[in-house]
């Protein structure tokens, strides 16, 4: 009995702890939410301007296939100008060649009626005619002479009409070959137009995609505008909140090393990485100047320039010893204004942002190096790195 008591008064106190658990509220740490934010609107601009070099690659290609169709617009007009001006002289030398040939016609037409009225005048008075010239002849060889003369004049008649029939002959191929190459001409005439026509529709359809797609980049920029400033006022928020955050740090010592404008991109520790896309560790502070612009980038405190030059990834980089155990890394100049063993000022311009190295865009890859303190991972203790932001 007691038994049976005993597991009935244990079920109601489980079930009573139950409920009571699923209504107490849960307090979430306000800059634990606040990162958690900054990270997904860095995971949005990420995103956007991963859309933004993708529109503005296909705009370029757009623009590269624009120039082609209008170089070739150039080439068919400069052809249908040339055909054209082929055209009119073709037609000219038809005109000239039916000119000729009627003129042609017309001399065969009176030396061809000549010859029919001579042999019709023979052939009429045939024998009356040798009779006349028997019996004019003074003799019998002026009879063979005035005979062999007749003949001759004959001949000549029938000589100039060959003569005639064949220039007319002559010009009526001429003019059947010329009339030939207008055709062909016009066919090519007719071609070019029409392939003008099809390239200059290939060309609009272009342009209204390139249209749509500038549309889209100016969307992409106002987006990723409208993200800066939202990671600007998260950044501002996560500074007021960071001194009553738990734990010990220092108490923001360095000096911010870029010039303003400027939005942080990328916080310090495990992000997505936008080369493979995959979780990785992120041992600085990535901070970009507003639009693309190569500000100017400030030593963080005093020290020793310790390197300044090609560092592999990191691109153009310079790293300034502090002597207090502090050494900072700043990745990715355009341009480097301090050479190695320079002593350098808190704040004194030591370089300009640029996206040299492994990088996607302009931008300044801080980074803060801790040797009095503990790595914060265990697996690589060499890597003494710390979150920028525990130090600015």
């Amino acid at each position: 009995m007691f038994y049976r008591h005993y597991r009935w008064l244990l079920c109601l106190a489980l079930l009573l702890f139950l409920s009571a658990s699923a209504v107490l509220p849960t307090f979430a740490n306000p800059l634990e939410e606040r990162r958690r934010e900054q990270a997904e609107i860095q995971r949005q601009l990420d995103a956007e301007r991963n859309n933004l070099k993708q529109h503005r690659d296909r705009e370029l290609s757009l623009n590269q296939e624009l120039d082609q169709l209008n170089r070739r617009l150039e080439a068919l007009q400069a052809e249908k100008e040339r055909l054209a001006a082929e055209i009119q002289r073709t037609e000219q030398e038809i005109t000239v060649a039916e000119a000729d040939l009627a003129e042609a016609e017309e001399a065969l037409a009176v030396q061809s009626d000549l010859l029919h009225r001579r042999i019709r005048a023979i052939h009429e008075q045939g024998s009356v005619t040798y009779l006349e010239v028997l019996l004019s002849a003074s003799s019998f060889s002026d009879f063979l002479t005035r005979l062999h003369n007749l003949k001759i004049i004959a001949s000549n008649d029938l000589r100039l009409v060959e003569e005639h029939q064949a220039e007319r002959d002559r010009i009526q191929i001429v003019k059947a070959e010329l009339e030939q190459k207008k055709v062909e001409l016009e066919e090519m005439r007719r071609q070019t137009v029409a392939n003008e026509a099809e390239i200059e529709k290939a060309a609009e359809a272009r342009e209204q995609v390139l249209a749509d797609l500038q549309a889209e980049i100016a969307q992409n920029i106002r987006a990723i505008q409208d993200l800066e400033n939202e990671a600007d006022n998260l950044a501002r928020i996560i500074a007021s909140l960071l001194p009553a955050d738990q734990g010990t740090r220092p108490q923001g010592q360095l000096y911010w090393p870029i010039e303003p404008p400027y939005v942080i991109t990328s916080p310090f520790g495990r992000r997505r990485d936008p080369f493979t896309g995959t979780q990785a560790w992120h041992g600085g502070l990535d901070i970009a100047p507003r639009n693309g612009a190569p500000n100017f980038i400030l030593a963080a405190d005093d020290g020793r320039v310790i390197l300044s030059g090609w560092n592999g990834a990191y691109g153009n980089c310079i790293m300034i010893d502090h002597r207090n155990g502090l050494v900072t890394a700043y990745g990715h100049m355009s341009s480097l204004l301090v050479r190695a063993g320079d002593w350098v000022e808190k704040g004194q311009r030591i370089a300009r942002a640029g996206t040299t190295g492994r990088s996607t865009g302009v931008h300044l890859h801080f980074e803060v190096w801790d040797y009095n303190r503990d790595p914060l991972r265990s697996a690589f203790p060499n890597d003494r790195r710390q979150n920028p932001m525990d130090y600015l």
